[in-house]
């Protein structure tokens, strides 16, 4: 799959879908789509969609971590604005961690040859390394730039999607 063929290869794939559906029935066709071993477009797109959420559950736990520090520390973001976004990051990391990888391991990847022990640790890694860039973007977004603390974080989520989907396909869940 090329990424630059990706939204046409989804249209053929998403046309493919209906047309077998009205066929077989829309529970027989979306169940070929949920496997893991689905073809890569449909893999693609389900890693996309759990992306998404994961994208939730970070500002989600982003909002949380910002609550707490201002209310219940009574802390300012504005006279350390870099040190609490870089804390805030490194909290929604966590738990976003832990629901990517159980969602990726049940309907995006294949298992891989690794026990789960280390496909978990496989998986951490990866989004270590790539949070660490996405910090690192961060850091220098927050120097260098008037941009929002939101459009901050959204520049660490497309950093670490395009990084991640890499490692995770060609080491993690690599069978």
């Amino acid at each position: 799959m090329s990424l630059a063929r990706y939204p046409f290869d989804a249209l053929r794939d998403a046309a493919a879908l209906w047309s077998d559906g009205r066929r077989r029935g829309f529970k027989n066709a979306f169940s070929e789509v949920l496997r893991p071993d689905a073809p890569g477009t449909w893999q693609f797109t389900k890693y996309l969609l759990i992306g998404g959420f994961s994208v939730f559950v970070f500002l989600g736990s982003c909002a949380l971590f910002r609550w707490m520090v201002i209310h219940l520390l009574g802390a300012s973001y504005e006279t350390s604005r870099l040190f609490w976004n870089l804390c805030e990051i490194t909290a929604g990391f966590i738990p976003t961690n832990a629901f990517t990888y159980s969602t990726n391991r049940r309907w995006v990847f294949v298992a891989g040859k690794h026990a789960p022990q280390k496909e978990f640790a496989l998986f951490t890694t990866a989004a270590a390394a790539s949070f660490a860039a996405g910090q690192v973007a961060a850091w220098y977004l927050i120097t260098y730039s008037p941009v929002s603390d939101l459009l901050v974080k959204l520049g660490v989520i497309v950093i670490s999607t395009l990084v991640n989907f890499v490692f995770r396909k060609l080491v993690v869940f690599h069978s």
